[in-house]
């Protein structure tokens, strides 16, 4: 990877860190002056919606529907440079969350050694996501363990179709007649 590739990626990392992170500090900030407990589940729910938001991305580039979308343009080699663009310096919003939850992390580690670094607001925001980082690990975990099992049993299905009712006398049945 050169280097200007690799700027391109810090920046798209350190610009979507610095969007993400003033979404959740305000948030964090309005429902924790509801209450600290609805403040954690504002950000699971975030966390949840960042790791679907970055499904959805990885099958809107791979799907037909970008395509079609592409190819009804008139300027089909434009918006493909764009997209190519986009790409390029694309990162996943899944990594986006790991790096912002890492350094929530570190930082937390930093206020234990010197609390009077950072104080207010800020300070209560870092300590109370130090642990996000396993809420986000758990819950990846878990969407991707959960989709390699929808995969699985579709194989499954698919195969054991396929030698049940295949070939029965030469012609295919339906599993539903």
């Amino acid at each position: 990877m050169n280097l200007k590739k690799a700027l391109k990626h810090f920046l798209y990392i350190l610009y979507s860190n610095v969007i993400y992170g003033c979404i959740i500090y305000f948030t964090y900030t309005w429902l924790a002056g509801h209450s600290l407990l609805f403040a954690y589940f504002g950000t699971l729910v975030l966390i949840i919606l960042g790791l679907a938001i970055d499904r959805w991305m990885y099958k809107f580039y791979e799907s037909k529907k970008l395509v079609a979308m592409l190819t009804k343009e008139k300027d089909i080699e434009k918006n493909y440079r764009l997209i190519r663009l986009q790409l390029d310096s694309f990162v996943s919003f899944k990594t986006v969350l790991y790096i912002f939850y890492i350094f929530i992390l570190v930082f937390s580690q930093i206020l234990d050694f010197y609390p009077e670094l950072i104080g207010g607001n800020i300070g209560n925001f870092v300590n109370a996501n130090s642990y996000s980082i396993l809420l986000l690990i758990a819950f990846d975990q878990v969407i991707g363990q959960f989709s390699k099992d929808r995969e699985r049993t579709a194989k499954i299905s698919s195969k054991l179709e396929k030698e049940l009712f295949e070939n029965q006398n030469g012609d295919k049945q339906n599993v539903m007649e």
